[in-house]
């Protein structure tokens, strides 16, 4: 009875605690600072690369190249990151408007990431009905890649700006909302584009339960209605901008990172085990759990349509050198698999895999797979802090 106890305890203290008006608010509040507290972001690089003699980071500095001449981009030749990102405009468009101010972009990128802890955290609760799930998602959802990188990426890549807004293009009934949403999700980076897919599937999902219709014509046909229809043409629009400017401006263009001389490089691989558990960390219980409950009540057409999906991710993942980013694309199974528990078992079964889902979330170490064959570690505040102390007093524990 003693772990019992401490489980319905353990509910009653979240009930509680989200009792006021604001609730939300509160439990949004608490996970950045649960995510922030144990995954401190490198600040410290970026101070180097704003000031005058530190170390610069490229990807920042292809940027302001970008912004100044969107199609003709100074210095793509001197590093392969930077051929990657020729036809990603959200970031030189904002380093234009801001005045090649990063730490304002950085700032922008870490509020949209509060606020999609917020939306993911709404949409929970209006498909629940429940604070103690909507509680334990947030917390889960905090602590792995998918937010902690929005707060953590100083690096000048974006990824939470295509985060923030596929989740909107995902959550919202409006075409012009869909539509530009998802351009904007799409120039940020081409992840993002391939994540489309996923939101269509998402819709796919929801309408089968909606209707209780899982039959394979009727899963084909919502593909092409309701907010599906947006999608299909954010991808022509898109692919149309593409091909005219890579034809006219970027004739000779390449992706040089990308295929099988990266995924199947040594240093690569080392790393593939530990990206594939990282990104998700706990909330592959949460999703296997859902795998399991659409097994179970025998609809296989529509996981064999998730199963495809969840493959394109991850094949798609590991052809590039960030495996963690391209994986975290991948946030909308964690929404469907959710779903499909809440319309499949009971209430008080979810609140049990959300249990252990948040408690692995929240215990494991930010580990995870970076650029150019890089395990890094986003250490707890306390350490950064002890870090500190160990530089100013010149102690060298930390190279």
């Amino acid at each position: 009875m003693l772990f019992e106890e401490f489980y319905h305890s353990f509910g009653r203290r979240i009930e509680s605690k989200l009792a006021s008006e604001y609730w939300l608010w509160k439990l949004v509040a608490f996970s950045v600072f649960i995510s922030l507290f144990l995954a401190f972001p490198p600040y410290s690089l970026l101070l180097g690369h704003l000031s005058e003699h530190g170390m610069k980071l490229d990807a920042w500095v292809f940027v302001q190249n970008q912004s100044h001449d969107l199609f003709h981009p100074q210095g793509m030749d001197l590093d392969v990151r930077r051929e990657n990102m020729i036809f990603r405009w959200v970031l030189p468009l904002l380093s234009f408007l801001t005045g090649h101010n990063v730490v304002i972009i950085v700032l922008l990128q870490s509020i949209l990431g509060v606020f999609f802890i917020y939306e993911v955290g709404r949409w929970v609760y209006s498909v629940s009905k429940d604070k103690i799930t909507t509680a334990l998602f947030v917390v889960s959802i905090a602590n792995i890649f998918v937010c902690t990188w929005t707060f953590a990426d100083i690096y000048g890549y974006g990824d939470g700006f295509a985060y923030f807004f596929l989740l909107v293009a995902l959550l919202k009934r409006n075409p012009a909302i869909i539509f530009i949403a998802l351009q904007i999700a799409f120039f940020t980076d081409e992840r993002a584009v391939i994540a489309g897919g996923y939101l269509l599937i998402f819709h796919i999902l929801i309408k089968a339960y909606e209707l209780k219709d899982f039959r394979l014509v009727t899963l084909l046909k919502n593909i092409f209605s309701g907010p599906n229809i947006w999608i299909w043409f954010a991808w022509i629009f898109y692919f149309a901008v593409r091909f005219y400017v890579k034809g006219k401006y970027f004739p000779d263009h390449s992706y040089s990172t990308l295929g099988t001389p990266v995924l199947f490089a040594d240093a690569h691989r080392y790393g593939l085990g530990s990206s594939l558990w990282t990104a998700f960390e706990g909330t592959w219980l949460l999703m296997s759990a859902a795998i399991l409950a659409l097994w179970l009540t025998k609809k296989y057409i529509l996981l064999l349509g998730i199963s495809l999906g969840f493959i394109v991710l991850i094949a798609t993942g590991i052809y590039v050198h960030d495996i963690d980013r391209a994986l975290s694309y991948g946030f909308p199974f964690l929404l469907m698999a959710l779903y499909i528990l809440f319309q499949t078992v009971s209430l008080r079964s979810i609140r049990l895999i959300l249990f252990f889902t948040a408690t692995v979330c929240v215990i494991h170490p930010m580990v995870y797979y970076m650029g150019y064959n890089r395990i890094l570690w986003m250490e707890p505040f306390p350490v950064k802090i002890f870090m500190l102390f160990d530089y100013w007093m010149k102690w060298d524990l930390f190279s």
